[in-house]
């Protein structure tokens, strides 16, 4: 799944499948455009009404807040999308069966970070949701976990090779999941929340290569 496009076409499938009826899902679509364009603060429900081809009133009709339909937005990201992508790329590395743990270090850092900021306009939109709702920072917390717990059993089998052959600390799988996850987040969360929307606002070669070194050396068998 190319990472440019799969964030983005999931949610339209996400959203063309639920229950909505079309202007419900114009008005999402919509804020979800705008949000992402402009940001979450900036976005009036007047706009939304213009961009969706609907009255304010059919916007309030089903959400009474701006904050509501930020909350229909991230709630798929949370419950469907997230552990789909997890569970599509834990296969994808599961199915690649790199021998050298530096070459799946580059792999997994490359593809997650090209994930994250090409994304990163619908990531701010995540954030936005996360930060200001203490239920949704626990949903969005406790998905991650599931989505980790479920694929830890392919990631043990990738792991204990890398862990056999000496390239890798004997640690259990969701351990090394958090290392790697937060040197990753370290790296891409500076370019998704101050970074140019026009241009790449990360050398994503270098990026990689810093972290992979990183994640070398706390991860190695050999510190």
């Amino acid at each position: 799944m190319d990472a440019g496009s799969s964030v983005e076409d999931l949610f339209a499938q996400t959203l063309e499948s639920s229950e909505l009826s079309q202007k419900q899902k114009a008005v999402l679509q919509a804020s979800l455009t705008l949000f992402s364009r402009q940001g979450y603060d900036r976005t009036s429900t007047q706009e939304i009404a213009e961009l969706a081809h609907v009255s304010q009133g059919t916007v309030y009709k089903k959400y009474a807040t701006k904050h509501d339909i930020l909350e229909a937005l991230i709630t798929p990201f949370i419950n469907e999308i997230i552990p789909r992508l997890a569970i599509e790329f834990t296969e994808t590395i599961h199915a690649t069966r790199l021998r050298d743990f530096g070459d799946y270090l580059t792999f997994v850092v490359r593809d997650r970070l090209e994930l994250v900021i090409t994304n990163r306009k619908l990531v701010r939109i995540l954030l936005a949701g996360v930060f200001n709702n203490q239920d949704e920072a626990e949903s969005l917390l406790s998905r991650i976990t599931q989505a980790a717990q479920g694929a830890e059993k392919k990631l043990s089998e990738t792991f204990s090779y890398f862990q056999e052959t000496g390239q890798l600390v004997d640690w259990p799988a969701l351990r090394i999941v958090r290392y790697t996850a937060a040197a990753i987040i370290s790296h891409a969360l500076p370019a998704v929340l101050m970074g140019d929307d026009d241009q790449i606002p990360i050398d994503m070669e270098q990026a990689t290569e810093d972290i992979v070194t990183f994640l070398q050396r706390g991860l190695s068998q050999n510190k």
